[in-house]
C-alpha cells in the first residue's frame, strides 16, 4: 500500500443493481493530490441488466460487457479489496456510499467470504447538508453545480467516478476554506457503516416483500376462481 496516501475515494459499478462488475478507487495524500488511480474489472457472473425499471435511461458502462466476463470474479479480488478498504491509514469516502457498502456485503455473502469491516463518509449526503439542498443529487449534477470541470472523466467508469467524488470534496473544501480533516470532523453525521441490524432488516424486508407478493398472487388467484364460478 502507498505510505503517503491518507484518503481512499472509491466507487462500485454493478451489472444488475447488486452484482459487482468493477471497483475503482483513487488514493489521495494530505495535500489533496491523487497518487494512485485504478479500476478493477470483475466478472459479475450474472447478466447485465442496466435499466431494470424500464423507466430510466439505460446506464452506459465504460467497458463492453464481454470485457467484464473475461475477468476473474469477486472472490479472486477479495483480499486486495479487503487490504485496501480495511487499511487503518486511510479514511474512506464515496458518493452515495451506503449503496457501495451493501454491494460489498452482498458479494461477501454470495461467495461465502468474511464481511468487510469498513466505514466511509458519504459525500452525496455531505453536499446536501452543506449546501442545504432539499434532496440528494447525482454525482454529475453536483459537479455541474460546483462548476467542476469533468470533461476528462467517463461516468460509470469506477475509477473516474471515484476521481469525480474526490474533485467534489476538494471543491467543497476550497469553497468553505477548510481542510478535509476539519470538514470530516464537522460532518461526522455523514459517516456510514453497515450495522448487523441494518443487514437483518434488509433481509427481513426482502422476505416480507416476497411473502406479500405470494399473498397477493394467491388473492388474485382466488378472485379469479370466484369470477369463474360466478360466470358458470
Amino acid at each position: 500500500m502507498n505510505k503517503k496516501a491518507k484518503y481512499l475515494f472509491f466507487d462500485i459499478e454493478c451489472s444488475n443493481g447488486h452484482n459487482i462488475c468493477s471497483f475503482g478507487y483513487c488514493l489521495v495524500d494530505e495535500e489533496m493530490r491523487i497518487i494512485e488511480k485504478k479500476d478493477i474489472l470483475i466478472n459479475p457472473e450474472n447478466k447485465f441488466i442496466l435499466s431494470p425499471s424500464g423507466k430510466r435511461p439505460k446506464i452506459e458502462l465504460a467497458y463492453p460487457e464481454e470485457l467484464f466476463y473475461k475477468q476473474n470474479n469477486f472472490a479472486f479480488f477479495y483480499e486486495d479489496i479487503k487490504k485496501l478498504t480495511e487499511d487503518k491509514r486511510y479514511t474512506l469516502l464515496g458518493h452515495s456510499v451506503r449503496s457501495d457498502l451493501f454491494f460489498l456485503e452482498f458479494a461477501c455473502k454470495r461467495y461465502n467470504l468474511p464481511r468487510l469491516d469498513i466505514k466511509a463518509y458519504d459525500t452525496q449526503k455531505m453536499f446536501k447538508i452543506i449546501y442545504n439542498r432539499p434532496h440528494v443529487e447525482s454525482l454529475e449534477n453536483i459537479l455541474k453545480q460546483l462548476e467542476v470541470d469533468a470533461n476528462s472523466l467517463t461516468f460509470h467508469r469506477s475509477c473516474d467516478d471515484a476521481k469525480a467524488t474526490f474533485l467534489v470534496t476538494k471543491e467543497i473544501c476550497w469553497q468553505k476554506g477548510i481542510s478535509l480533516d476539519k470538514l470530516l470532523a464537522e460532518r461526522a453525521d455523514c459517516l456510514v457503516s453497515l450495522s448487523d441490524t441494518e443487514i437483518k432488516n434488509k433481509k427481513h424486508n426482502k422476505k416480507a416483500k416476497s411473502k406479500e407478493n405470494i399473498k397477493n398472487d394467491n388473492d388474485k388467484q382466488k378472485l379469479s376462481e370466484k369470477r369463474t364460478e360466478f360466470m358458470l
